[in-house]
């Protein structure tokens, strides 16, 4: 008989959490698969996507896809991130409409939706467009969701320039009109530690060279230098050994279509595990530009030859990187190469 309860009860509290598990599920919201797409016709159009264009009030960038790799149209064809375009293109096929927002313009600063014509607005107008200029996706894309720290889903808002009404829609995209943000920054790193020597050479003659005798040395000596003279301070010294350091970039040309200008410094770097690096730099409407070509020198390697297989290969990827490129440097960079045989000695005593 006590079996025969606790059956009974068992059943009963099956079947309300049945019951309550359908309630809940009735009386849930709309799941986000079950919310429209902003931009239904896009779905069957993405491989179709051929050029990208987002504008902001102080920035803008073109890109486009040549030979099915995107590109940066002001850097003269420079690779754009792959990874950063494609999440744009899907992150805008993916967004659904949550709910529309203000028709009224006097209301579109509080979204952001504005558009980028407006001064010193956050807004972007995001455009794909197809190989025949066919615009796929025009959107000015707007601040992300303001309210409910309850709401787990990211969210943003929006509105097509040709319409009033605005929308919140759940989704990202993630876009920035500023050029760098879709380059890889670095474009190599060599430690000073690695530096063997560096040899500068200006178009005027003046030239100069600082070495170690060995690794490990701590301090640059300078070849041959004149009686009477002495090295600079440590600290400017020091700083011909960072030049390939870190190398960060803001922009690229192509070699093809932009020629050096004014008065170009030569640099030859050579590193102890016999990387020679030929660096050409100059100024152009007061930005720094140079170009990077890497060689490998077998002698020059220290005594682990063991190495050698693994320099090439790291030669080969750096020049698959820079060649045929002029990159614009950091001016800290440029202010090293530009120093000249006046400045790295002085007078002694």
């Amino acid at each position: 008989m006590f079996k025969n309860k606790l059956i009974v009860l068992s059943l009963i509290t099956v079947c309300a959490i049945i019951a309550a598990t359908v309630f809940v599920k009735l009386r849930a919201p709309q799941t986000e698969k079950e919310k429209p797409a902003f931009f239904p016709e896009l779905t069957g159009k993405i491989e179709s996507v051929n050029h990208i264009a987002i504008k902001g009030y102080a920035n803008s960038i073109n890109l486009s896809r040549i030979n099915n790799k995107w590109v940066i149209d002001e850097f003269d064809g420079y690779p754009a991130l792959p990874d950063k375009v494609k999440s744009a293109v899907l992150g805008a096929v993916e967004l659904k409409i949550n709910a529309p927002k203000t028709a009224l313009p006097r209301l579109y600063h509080r979204l952001g939706v504005e558009g980028p014509e407006v001064e010193d607005t956050t807004s972007l107008l995001f455009t794909l467009e197809d190989n025949e200029n066919n615009k796929l996706v025009n959107v000015i894309v707007g601040k992300p969701r303001r309210s409910s720290a309850s709401q787990s889903t990211p969210g943003l808002y929006v509105r097509k320039p040709e319409e009033a009404s605005s929308y919140l829609v759940d989704g990202v995209i993630d876009i920035s009109a500023i050029k760098t943000d879709w380059i890889e920054r670095t474009l190599f790193d060599i430690p000073a530690e690695a530096i063997q020597s560096v040899r500068i050479d200006h178009a005027d003659g003046d030239t100069f060279t600082l070495l170690k005798k060995e690794k490990g040395q701590e301090q640059f000596e300078l070849q041959y230098l004149p009686l009477g003279k002495k090295l600079a301070s440590e600290l400017i010294i020091k700083r011909f050994g960072s030049i390939l350091s870190d190398m960060q970039i803001s922009g690229a040309r192509s070699q093809e279509k932009f020629e050096a200008h004014g008065d170009v410094i030569q640099a030859q770097i050579v590193t102890f595990e016999g990387i020679i690096t030929n660096i050409t730099a100059f100024l152009y409407d007061e930005l720094p530009y140079a170009s990077f070509e890497f060689r490998y020198d077998e002698t020059l390697l220290d005594e682990d030859k063991s190495k050698a297989e693994d320099v090439k290969a790291f030669i080969g990827n750096l020049n698959a990187r820079t060649l045929n490129w002029w990159f614009e440097i950091p001016e800290f960079k440029f202010d090293v190469l530009k120093k000249r045989s006046n400045i790295v000695m002085r007078d002694a005593g």
